[in-house]
């Protein structure tokens, strides 16, 4: 099923209206990074230069990594070994490439929490000042253009917009990319918009930004309202399962966090930033495990809501999928579900102050 709406400019943000359809006449570029085990360690970056969506120049590398550095499981998902990254230029090098190579046109990413991330760790792991960097995020941008999305995976994205992808180069960075750039192409089409600039503010989406003291994220501006700013509907029918109940969010989900508040207020709950002792229900959604805090393997909500529960508070914990069930549920009763969510697999132990993996300082020994 494609999801062409293209040429109808009505944009998801009520405070912005259309824009032309016209040359995109500005450069950017895409880039997905692969790494041998935590963020802080690349092992492959594909990047991407278009120019009035056109690709003009591609930049395709590996990068050195230690080969105690490597984690099965990353060698199982995309096939880079200890062995083919021996030679390869180190991490100082190849970001001095890419920002030579992007010369400040903006970064696009699928998921650039992750790949902007990657960015920020492997500098801190060679002790060097983050760069000075504009970048926004596909997945943010494509949730916006494309709600209502079962999921925003890169290759399911790509096969609900008709972008052929071959499965086999899951995870090899420059298909990854190339795949991102695509899907850019179509969110601009989709969105009647002539510029980068002009497709996020149709998504209400802020660009994110890097600089040596500090970040922000690329991130949707209706996220900045809060859960308390969404009416309730005091008509709607008491035997909604969210009819009187107060219920907050953790994790991504296929719809925006605002889209979810909104569905819980239009039948008669109330949505939370927050998990407090009012929470009925806490929703949980895919859990990144590399924006939790160190050491840990669930959010802070879930880890309250577990607390509270354990101490005696009547609050359930609910899969995403249980949500969207119960959204479709007009009363009757329903399983209970209990605290036994699945948890992230463990993270490596960090050094806080330095901000990298402990057994790093040793290992980049043999980088040097």
């Amino acid at each position: 099923m494609a999801l062409r709406v293209a040429g109808t400019g009505t944009s998801p943000c009520p405070a912005e209206g259309s824009h032309r359809i016209g040359v995109v006449a500005e450069e950017w570029v895409v880039v997905d990074f692969e790494t041998a085990s935590t963020r802080g360690t690349p092992c492959q970056l594909g990047a991407v230069k278009y120019r009035d969506g056109n690709e003009i120049d591609v930049l395709e590398t590996m990068i050195f990594q230690p080969a105690q550095l490597f984690d099965p499981f990353n060698v199982m998902l995309h096939g880079i070994t200890p062995g083919a990254v021996a030679h390869a230029p180190k991490w100082p090098d190849v970001r001095e490439e890419l920002l030579v190579f992007a010369d400040g046109s903006p970064l696009m990413a699928h998921n650039a929490p992750f790949d902007m991330g990657v960015i920020r760790d492997a500098s801190d792991m060679w002790s060097l000042d983050w760069p000075t960097l504009t970048y926004a995020c596909m997945l943010t941008l494509a949730r916006r253009v494309w709600p209502g999305q079962r999921s925003y995976s890169l290759l399911l994205l790509c096969s609900t917009l008709g972008i052929w992808a071959d499965a086999l180069q899951a995870h090899e960075a420059l298909a990854d990319a190339r795949l991102a750039g695509a899907v850019l192409k179509h969110a601009l089409a989709d969105s009647a918009s002539d510029s980068l600039d002009g497709l996020l503010e149709y998504a209400c989406v802020v660009f994110g930004q890097m600089a040596p003291d500090g970040w922000y994220g690329c991130h949707s501006r209706a996220h900045a309202l809060a859960a308390n700013s969404i009416p309730i509907n005091t008509d709607a029918d008491p035997d909604s399962p969210f009819y009187g109940k107060h219920v907050a969010f953790t994790g991504e989900l296929a719809m925006v966090r605002r889209e979810a508040w909104q569905h819980v207020a239009a039948r008669g709950g109330t949505p939370q930033d927050s998990v407090t002792k009012k929470t009925d229900l806490l929703v949980c959604g895919y859990q990144d495990a590399w924006k939790l805090a160190a050491g840990d393997t669930k959010s802070h909500k879930l880890q309250k809501a577990e607390a509270l529960h354990a101490a005696g508070q009547s609050i359930e914990i609910l899969t995403e999928r249980d949500f969207f069930r119960m959204l479709h549920e007009n009363g009757g009763t329903r399983a209970r579900v209990g605290v036994t969510r699945s948890s992230a697999r463990a993270l490596p132990k960090w050094d806080r102050r330095l901000r990298r993996p402990a057994e790093f300082a040793d290992a980049r020994e043999d980088a040097v």
